[in-house]
């Protein structure tokens, strides 16, 4: 069992956070990455990259994961959904949280749709039960602190001539890196960055979350040709710790078990040569790590 943070001790370190990530916008160059806006590039020079999907409470697996990849030694990227589903998400958060104080130039924090803004709401939504058994009438102090400390992570990121990561998926419609970088201020290109899935199926359609749409290969080769780059690598859909679609242009990876989902295995991606990238297919060949 995880031990149990106080409800000072996350409001500290959520404070502490939010206003580390506020002070990298302004400074640009956090070390692996550069801060442009919503959009994170990662510096060409960086050797390795451990890129994490969603979490969503389970902290077995985080810790499992922290405990092979050392931030002294690689670019930490995690894709989002920290929270709900799972009741340990409170600590979840704070093992994140921390991650990213204590090695500010190499844990890159992105937004999953679990952690959107309040005009995208999501459901289930159990963090505050878990918030409120934890810590009682000081729940409402916790849950307001790490929902700022959420505003301010990064919509999606880029490492030019490889690969773009997102959470969700790519925009429907034509987004170049100046667009990328205002994310946080277009609710519309947000809520497709944070919500949208692949389908095999050529062309858009409406989601049947009521949030964000489907996009088929015709839209991330569009979009990955505007960009220059090989390969999405998303989360936000459960799959058997990872899956490759769209012809081996697009993986979803899924960090985490248990319920709801069962599935019997979860996986990261831990890219020793991430310049070089070909495509999803080497990805899940040569980077995913199974447990």
């Amino acid at each position: 069992m995880a031990s149990v943070p106080t409800a000072e001790e996350l409001i500290e370190l959520a404070s502490k956070v939010r206003a580390l990530l506020r002070e990298e916008r302004k400074k640009v160059d956090v070390g692996g990455y550069e801060s442009q806006g919503s959009l994170a590039k990662i510096k060409d020079r960086v050797k390795r990259l451990v890129v994490v999907g969603d979490i969503h409470g389970d902290h077995e697996s985080l810790t499992k994961i922290l405990s092979r990849a050392n931030p002294r030694e690689a670019l930490l990227v995690f894709l989002g959904d920290y929270i709900d589903r799972g009741e340990q998400s409170p600590q979840v958060v704070y093992e994140v949280l921390r991650a990213k104080l204590e090695n500010p130039s190499s844990v890159l924090l992105m937004m999953g749709n679990h952690e959107g803004p309040p005009e995208l709401p999501v459901y289930p939504h159990d963090f505050p039960f878990h918030l409120r058994s934890l810590y009682g009438e000081a729940w409402e102090d916790v849950y307001h602190s790490i929902m700022l400390c959420f505003r301010e992570l990064y919509a999606c990121s880029l490492l030019e001539g490889s690969m773009f990561m997102v959470h969700g998926g790519v925009p429907t419609r034509p987004a170049g890196l100046d667009s990328l970088a205002r994310a946080g201020h277009n609710l519309d290109l947000l809520e497709e960055l944070l919500w949208n899935d692949p389908m095999n199926r050529k062309g858009v359609e409406p989601s049947p979350r009521g949030a964000g749409f489907l996009f088929g290969p015709d839209v991330t080769d569009r979009f990955l040709k505007s960009l220059s780059v090989k390969v999405v690598v998303r989360a936000h859909e459960p799959c058997d710790g990872y899956e490759v679609l769209h012809g081996g242009r697009l993986i979803t990876i899924f960090s985490r078990k248990g319920s709801p989902y069962f599935n019997d295995r979860a996986a990261y991606l831990d890219i020793r040569d991430p310049r070089n990238v070909k495509d999803a297919h080497q990805l899940a060949e040569e980077c995913a790590v199974l447990f």
